[in-house]
Order: C-alpha cells, then structure tokens, then sequence
C-alpha cells in the first residue's frame, strides 16, 4: 500500500512539473531579437582584435578627444548630481529625439530605427563635453544594444577628426571594425564605431563639436 501511494505522489508531482514548467525558448526571448532577425545577427557580430594591426594611417587624435557619453536611467537625476559635484548649473535637459519625430537619416546597423532619447550636455571650460542619455522606449538602438549587454554607464568617446572624417570612418571598417550608427546633418554628422568588444567602448567620429 505505501509502495502505491508513494508511486501515485510521485506521478503528481512529476504531472505538476510539466504544467507548471517554464514557457519554451521562442515565448520568452527577447523582444528585441525577434523584432529584425538580420539586426540581432548583426548585433552579435563582435569583433575581437587579437591579432597586431600595426598604428593607423588615419589615427585618432587626442587633442580631438570632446566627448564623452553616459546612458543613464533617470537623466533628471544624474543631470542633477553631476551639476553639484562639479559645481556648475544645471544643464538643460532635452528631447534630442522621439519616436514621433525621430529623423530617418539615422541609420542603426544600415537600417532606419526610430526611438526617442533625452540629451543633456555640460561643457567644460576647454570644451570638451559630458553628455548624458535617457533612451525613452524598447525599440532596437544602440543605447537599447549597450543597455541589454552592460547595463548604464559609458556607451561612447566622441573624437573631432576635422576634413579626415571618411579616412578614418573607412579605415576602421577596413580595420574590422562594424559601423553601428551614422546620421548626418546640416553642418556635421557623427558616426559610431562599434568597439565595444575590444576596446570597452564604442566610438564617435565627428568632423567637428
């Protein structure tokens, strides 16, 4: 009889698992990469530079070094914090963008994306800029790309590379390195360099601030 009885829980328990076990792979991954397969694919091409390139023709310059950008959770928040540790005014936050009004010249791996994003920008004496992001919704970016693989913090270093802006974007293609975003504008444009694997950090090539 107790040999019965055990039997009988132990079917239970093992029916109560399979009900109650977790939803297959295709129900909960992520919305992100079922949305474009081609630009998850693209998302995952990571580059790993072990192999010695030798310096560039086209190098990066350090007196070009203006930028460095943060994405951060609550720009309210971080803008404020910022201002009373360096002991400047509070920078004016701004919508650089919503989904709404989002320009169809950025391009996201190739591919217009649209997405909203608040902007601030403190500037330093010299110049150079510390510029905070608050990306405002779930579609595919890059501040969605950084935030699901690192979480908050430094997504990009801007450099000013004046007329040498297409020898040093082609170069790093050449180099391996992917093109992740490129928008331009009246007056300028910025290009990020996806260089997150092998340097930590991706890259901003700007003709000028």
């Amino acid at each position: 009889m107790k040999k019965i009885i055990l039997t009988g829980m132990i079917a239970a328990m093992a029916f109560a698992s399979c009900t109650n076990s977790t939803p297959s792979a295709i129900e909960t991954v992520d919305p992100l990469q079922t949305s474009d397969p081609e630009l998850w694919a693209a998302q995952n091409q990571k580059l790993e530079l072990k192999a010695d390139r030798g310096v560039m023709e086209n190098p990066l310059d350090l007196n070009g070094f203006i930028q460095i950008a943060i994405i951060v959770e609550d720009i309210e928040a971080a803008a404020r914090e910022w201002s009373q540790l360096l002991n400047v005014p509070m920078p004016e936050i701004t919508y650089f963008q919503t989904v709404e009004t989002a320009s169809p010249d950025v391009m996201y791996y190739g591919k217009n994306y649209k997405f909203g994003l608040k902007l601030a920008s403190i500037m330093a004496p010299q110049g150079f800029i510390i510029e905070l992001h608050q990306i405002l919704d779930d579609n595919p970016s890059t501040y969605n790309e950084f935030i699901k693989e690192h979480g908050y913090g430094v997504h990009h270093l801007g450099f000013a590379v004046g007329d040498r802006r297409d020898a040093v974007v082609n170069e790093l293609i050449e180099r391996g390195y992917p093109k992740r975003v490129e928008h331009f504008y009246d007056g300028g444009s910025w290009t990020l360099i996806d260089s997150e694997q092998s340097l930590g950090v991706n890259l901003n090539i700007k003709p000028h601030m």
